[in-house]
């Protein structure tokens, strides 16, 4: 996952849920985040974040974050994130 300001800084996190022993609850989650992914409508001077989870991706502006999709991409982007 990658979060993406407007001057193009950018932040990346990666999670390997094969490593994790709470792997198949990160599973879950990104797929509940996928059911019903918003349409893309990035706003000046917010960040929007490129999300890939297995081969699907997904542009999804700040602004736009719910539900399953927003606690995916708060407990990807904390440090130390968990479920």
């Amino acid at each position: 996952m990658t979060r993406i300001w407007q001057d193009g800084t950018t932040w990346r996190q990666v999670v390997d849920t094969a490593q994790l022993p709470h792997g198949r609850d990160w599973e879950d989650l990104a797929t509940r985040a996928l059911v019903a992914p918003p349409p893309y409508r990035p706003m000046p001077g917010s960040p929007v974040y490129h999300i890939s989870i297995d081969d699907q991706v997904i542009l999804v502006a700040e602004h736009d974050l719910r539900g399953p999709l927003r606690d995916l991409v708060t407990a990807v982007m904390a440090p130390g994130g968990e479920v």
